[in-house]
């Protein structure tokens, strides 16, 4: 049995994904998830990589089996033709992780961090943004910038948190897919950069991270 959280708008909170996303079906246009997981460290059996991935171990991790719940719940609060922007990594877009969510992939921006991490073949650089959509699959009225570009570089400064995102594409991926005082919805916020892209550009936002201490906003 959950525990539902206190869901207030407009500020980071610590909190339990799948609580905060007991939200009113139909209630955003745009969610963002990275949610933190260890399937590429443990299935590929790269341990915790000594300093570089000692923060990121230190997070708590989600099963496979609750980041699909959390999606599918995800799908249910999003409006129609809302959409779902899903980090993954290299594994997760190979393993097929978001053709488990009844929501259709309907565009792809890899983002290059100009920093080289692991790989067992192909050093990674970064990561993969996912857009998905709920149905009624529409582009014209949903998606404003047609200026984004498939390859994002951006650096960003992981001493803030391991699992910093880029801002400046969020804030663009924002500003693309929703209007002045709409909700924005993280529900494994990290950084909450989303939470300061939204409040920049006149959005709502709700979200939530389980390690949120009060010290990294």
């Amino acid at each position: 049995m959950l525990q539902r959280v206190t869901i207030n708008r407009n500020v980071a909170q610590r909190g339990d994904a799948l609580a905060l996303l007991q939200l009113p079906n139909d209630c955003t246009p745009l969610v963002f998830f990275d949610p933190q997981h260890r399937g590429v460290l443990d299935r590929l059996r790269f341990g915790n990589e000594g300093v570089r991935q000692r923060g990121r171990a230190q997070l708590p991790a989600m099963s496979e089996a609750y980041i699909d719940a959390a999606c599918h719940e995800i799908a249910r609060v999003l409006k129609p033709s809302g959409y779902l922007m899903r980090w993954l990594d290299t594994f997760g877009l190979c393993e097929g992780h978001h053709l488990r969510v009844p929501l259709k992939p309907v565009d792809l921006i890899a983002w290059d961090t100009l920093r080289i991490s692991m790989g067992k073949r192909s050093r990674w650089r970064g990561d993969y943004l996912i857009v998905l959509q709920k149905p009624p699959i529409k582009a014209g009225a949903t998606w404003r910038d047609r200026a984004i570009p498939s390859r994002w570089v951006e650096k960003i400064d992981r001493n803030l948190h391991p699992h910093i995102k880029p801002i400046k594409l969020i804030s663009r991926l924002i500003a693309a897919t929703t209007e002045i005082s709409d909700l924005v919805v993280d529900p494994a916020a990290g950084s909450f950069v989303v939470m300061h892209a939204a409040h920049r550009l006149g959005r709502n936002f709700i979200g939530c991270d389980l390690a949120y201490s009060g010290g990294m906003s």
